[in-house]
């Protein structure tokens, strides 16, 4: 097995920047021999849940970390232009504690920090760095900038900065993108190896280890030309435009062998990256459901008590006098949710319902399994009387089958934000967030964006999309199994087309833009950055999550 991972690694999180689906980026690594690699995106910890659950299904030792971006100044400060973006910074969780404080920062990052960039400030850092393991990053690392720009003063008191807020937890950070590919940027190598030289410098006089990365953008060596399409998405540039941002095509998950040669020099720097993998602790992501707390009146003594009362109160308004099968299926019910500890779920859903029918906002009868609760129906959650029509509450909660409650609730388009509202002043603006959606590049949006970069002419581009089936989750695999003059296409004499299709095919599935769910709306008992890591969204002043 390889002792080598890859700690400095881009998804398709790092929105039309990275080019790496997660899980052909886990078969990689696995292919490779590799035991461990880092997720390291732009800013953000979109995908974290994906590939902590990738990796460990397929056996490899995953890295939650970000590549985040460290203000010059004072994440306050938003006035000139070396406030707009920031310094770049990886951050690698070591233990649960780590990832709880890697979530706190980038969360701080997006609530507080934002302009242009999601930023956190060194005394943020200061503050959350507990299980935290720290590099220097890339060519856009604040150390290496004082180095380009000449001041090896200002270098060290980066360097001293970072080592008083994490000790032997920094790493200084080295790669080497060396290319005489004319499509490729040749003025990094150069630049990567100046800082290499002061970093060896730098680590003797205090004594900070150097590691080696590759600063992973794509899977492999041949995908650079998609990836370099991705790029001219984002910037909005043709792929011949030659004042277009190029990377240097070798930002590409290389194996243990391909580091070794290219730091034959500097080989305890691809040494050290197996102790920094010793470091990281095997810890879960999951947990079980933590439930925001209901205010009870006064006079009862737990959720359960008040619920009951709830419940009977409503049955007799809907019944009047009960009947034994009655009583029997409430209490029966009522029995089930206390020991499914979910009284408190019940008790958040007919308050905010209430208090929509009090605000004149119109609301549905319910759908799918709740329907199946007598306490639901009590509760004016639900309208139809599950007694009277046979309807099975096993379907919705059971006991030898634990899983959230499941209600289907529907209001009128705009009372939603009237009930939003009511629930952000009740809970706390700190306990709400939107649900996070992404939208990806689906096949004949694939071909649509590659041909539009390649400069393909918009009647091709049109032929070869619409040859796509128009079917909800159909594949550029798919689609040339079905429609074989569309594989044909893939060897068509216009090397545009062939071209078109080729990258496509790589590109097909990467994140384009992030949004907000239309209806799912998340309510935590403290603050949700406790828990999961948030960030800012267009359009509302709710986070999402």
């Amino acid at each position: 097995m390889s002792s080598f991972a890859h700690l400095h690694v881009h998804t398709q999180y790092s929105i039309l920047d990275g080019a790496s689906n997660i899980s052909l980026l886990i078969d990689k690594v696995k292919a490779l021999g590799m035991e461990a690699v880092a997720i390291t995106d732009h800013g953000n910890m979109f995908g974290v849940k994906e590939f902590h659950a990738t990796a460990l299904k397929k056996g490899i030792k995953p890295i939650i970390g970000c590549e985040i971006y460290v203000a010059k100044r004072s994440i306050t400060d938003t006035s000139g232009k070396e406030d707009r973006s920031g310094d770049h910074l990886i951050l690698l969780a070591k233990n649960l504690k780590g990832y709880k404080n890697l979530v706190k920062l980038v969360s701080t990052a997006w609530i507080k920090g934002f302009y242009y960039k999601p930023r956190i400030d060194k005394e943020l850092l200061a503050q959350y760095s507990e299980g935290l393991i720290a590099s220097s990053a890339c060519l856009a690392g604040e150390i290496q900038d004082e180095i380009l720009n000449g001041s090896l003063t200002g270098a060290e008191e980066a360097l001293k900065a970072y080592i008083d807020i994490f000790g032997e937890d920094f790493y200084l950070e080295i790669q080497r993108h060396e290319t005489n590919d004319p499509e490729a940027d040749r003025t990094v190598f150069p630049l990567q190896e100046k800082v290499i030289e002061v970093f060896k410098k730098l680590s003797e006089k205090y004594k900070v280890r150097i590691i080696a990365t590759n600063d992973v953008h794509f899977i492999n060596a041949e995908d650079a030309g998609a990836h370099d399409r991705l790029i001219c998405l984002n910037t909005a540039k043709d792929i011949d435009d030659p004042d277009r941002l190029r990377y240097t095509r070798q930002e590409y998950l290389k194996s243990e062998e391909e580091m070794r040669s290219i730091f034959s020099d500097i080989p305890e720097a691809v040494d050290n990256v197996a102790d920094l993998v010793q470091k990281v602790e095997k810890y879960k992501l999951d947990h079980d459901p933590i439930m925001p707390d209901f205010d009870l009146p006064e006079g009862y003594k737990d959720d359960n008590e008040y619920l009951r009362f709830l419940t009977y109160k409503g049955a007799k308004e809907r019944w009047g006098e009960l009947t034994k099968e009655q009583v029997e299926r409430i209490d029966f019910e009522l029995d089930t949710i206390a020991k499914m500890g979910f009284p408190g779920y019940f008790l958040i859903v007919q308050d905010f319902l209430r208090a929509a029918r009090e605000m004149g906002v119109s609301v549905g009868p319910g759908r799918g399994s709740a329907a199946g609760s007598a306490v639901a129906f009590c509760l004016r959650i639900t309208d139809i009387d599950p007694i009277k029509y046979g309807l099975l509450f096993e379907r919705f909660l059971n006991l030898d089958r634990i899983s959230m409650p499941d209600i289907d609730i529907d209001f009128d388009e705009d009372g939603r934000e009237d009930v939003l509202r009511y629930v952000v002043n009740k809970y706390g603006h700190d306990k709400v967030a939107h649900i996070i959606t992404f939208g990806s590049m689906a096949a004949k949006m694939a071909i649509r964006d590659v041909a539009r970069v390649q400069k393909l002419p918009l009647p091709d581009a049109d032929r070869l999309a619409k040859m796509v089936p128009e079917r909800p989750g159909i594949t550029l695999a798919a689609a040339y199994a079905e429609v074989p003059e569309l594989a044909k296409e893939r060897n068509s004499s216009n090397k545009l087309i062939s071209q078109t299709l080729k990258y496509a095919e790589v590109l097909e599935g990467s994140v384009r833009q992030t949004g907000i769910h239309a209806c799912g709306i998340i309510i935590g008992k403290d603050s949700l950055d406790n828990y999961i890591p948030l960030c800012t969204a267009k359009d509302t002043d709710l986070y999402s999550t």
